[in-house]
């Protein structure tokens, strides 16, 4: 009797690891943690906070809302409505607002109201980066992962709580890669591999190269067009969205110059230049542009086909911008959480959003801070996948390192003002990229030996990574702290 419990028991774990081993799965359970830790308690802070002071009001004027109920009273605000149908936000495209709009549209202008919207992107975003995971390495257990370290990356969750725009750029720059990498699964199925010619059977006979095969060069790729669509989203929500139709367009050419390569074309680069180029114009600068100025559908319902002042609209807008400057007039910064682009992975200065101090020793604040694990991480992460990538030829590898570093790059060269949260869009890929390290180490084993010795080290960042995110927690969300138990969480200057 204890034999047959004893053989039943493996049998048992070994069904339910099937059940459970899939993709599927994976995906609904990093769904429901990403929704659980972005919808708790959304509706706290009770009032705007930071940048929500512009963009929830900015919702509210586009549903046609009076002052009062948009909390607009400001000689300011009143101003911009009245020449821009917008607060001082007018300076951003529309999407992004419109998107914050629909939840306050579905649930009244209340905290709930203007970040639902946000939390529902962010959600979205973790699955979207689960499928990545499941495209790029093809098991469950890292679609899992993927999803996971994402779903509890600090920096994501608190833009998934918050009335702002960086986390709907994030969602459509990730769901715009999703896509690409779908386009590339398409278009690989339909085209033929150049098989090397027969040796005749002998060792010793070296085989001859491949014979060149034509390729496949449809013009309109439907999953193509569909990334340039979000890419065109990301833009039309805030500017830096750019930068993800860039990486996009480098990604795009560097897979049609291998696929002519592996098919034995000469000149494989001039000929992706030349059957590709159009395509790659249409789907990915064109389509984008298309859904920008679609965008503003509801300025050119107010304005009439006025493109002149459009223009002249957009021109201000870049006029701004490229006025910012770090410092006033006295030398001073214009504000006291600025940080440069090349702090960012370090973490060194955190954006407070939030501060009230509801008795003496006590305080609720929301830091928008990053998962130390993953940024810190991503510092040799990045390195590491970039490596692999030139020595493995792992396309994989270059995927995630041209995502991760085309994203991040450009903002070194940015001289406006700059805040860590503007890396929003960049974490998903920083997850990637640790990802990608730890299923390498736990695959490495010991020669001659079916060990894996770096597999607990895996785990143990996995594990080090969520409980980070559980003791920042309330830091991240406003709860109730004594100043002893917030020095334990501001481990450095900067991050007070």
């Amino acid at each position: 009797m204890q034999t047959e419990v004893t053989r039943a028991a493996p049998a048992a774990f070994e069904r339910f690891r099937r059940v459970v081993n899939r993709p599927l799965v994976a995906l609904v359970a990093v769904g429901i943690i990403a929704a659980f830790v972005r919808f708790a308690h959304l509706g706290y802070p009770q009032r705007r906070i930071f940048d929500e002071y512009y963009y929830s009001k900015s919702a509210c004027i586009f549903l046609g809302y009076d002052n009062d109920t948009c909390d607009v009273n400001s000689h300011d605000e009143r101003y911009w409505r009245r020449e821009r149908g917008d607060t001082g936000a007018w300076v951003h495209p529309p999407l992004g607002k419109w998107t914050i709009a629909l939840g306050e549209l579905a649930f009244r202008v209340d905290p709930f109201g203007w970040r639902v919207a946000s939390a529902v992107a962010g959600t979205l975003s973790v699955l979207a980066v689960a499928g990545l995971a499941q495209l790029l390495f093809g098991r469950p257990i890292w679609t899992f992962v993927a999803g996971l370290l994402l779903a509890t990356e600090s920096l994501h969750v608190v833009q998934s709580r918050v009335a702002m725009l960086d986390v709907f750029v994030a969602a459509w720059i990730v769901v715009g890669f999703l896509l690409l990498l779908l386009d590339r699964r398409w278009i690989e199925r339909r085209t033929p591999s150049a098989a090397p010619e027969p040796a005749g059977g002998d060792p010793r006979v070296p085989e001859v190269p491949p014979r060149p095969t034509s390729v496949p060069e449809p013009v309109l790729r439907p999953w193509r067009l569909a990334a340039g669509v979000a890419f065109g989203a990301a833009v039309a929500s805030k500017w830096s969205g750019v930068t993800g139709i860039g990486v996009a367009v480098l990604l795009s050419l560097m897979w049609e110059r291998t696929r002519r390569k592996e098919a034995g074309l000469a000149h494989p680069l001039w000929r992706a230049l030349q059957a590709e180029g159009f395509g790659v114009v249409v789907s990915l600068l064109l389509v984008p542009a298309a859904v920008y100025v679609a965008s503003y559908a509801a300025w050119f319902a107010e304005h009439g086909w006025d493109l002149r002042g459009w223009l002249e609209l957009q021109g201000a807008m870049a006029s701004y911008h490229i006025g910012l400057k770090v410092t006033d007039a006295s030398g001073e910064p214009i504000h006291p959480y600025l940080s440069q682009a090349w702090t960012w992975p370090f973490l060194v200065r955190p954006v407070l959003y939030f501060a009230r101090y509801p008795g003496e020793g006590i305080r609720q604040v929301i830091y928008a801070n990053g998962n130390p694990a993953i940024f810190w991480g991503a510092v040799l992460a990045v390195p590491l996948t970039a490596y692999r990538w030139w020595r493995d030829r792992d396309w994989r590898a270059g995927f995630v390192a041209v995502c991760a570093l085309g994203l991040y790059a450009p903002w070194l060269l940015v001289s406006r003002p700059q805040f860590l949260f503007y890396a929003t869009p960049i974490s998903p890929f920083l997850v990637l990229a640790c990802v990608f390290s730890l299923r390498w180490l736990s695959e490495l084993r010991i020669a001659g030996s079916r060990s894996r010795p770096y597999l607990p080290f895996v785990v143990g960042y996995v594990v080090l990574s969520v409980g980070l995110f559980i003791w920042f927690w309330p830091v991240l969300t406003g709860g109730v702290l004594s100043d002893e138990a917030f020095r334990l969480r501001a481990w450095f200057p900067g991050w007070t």
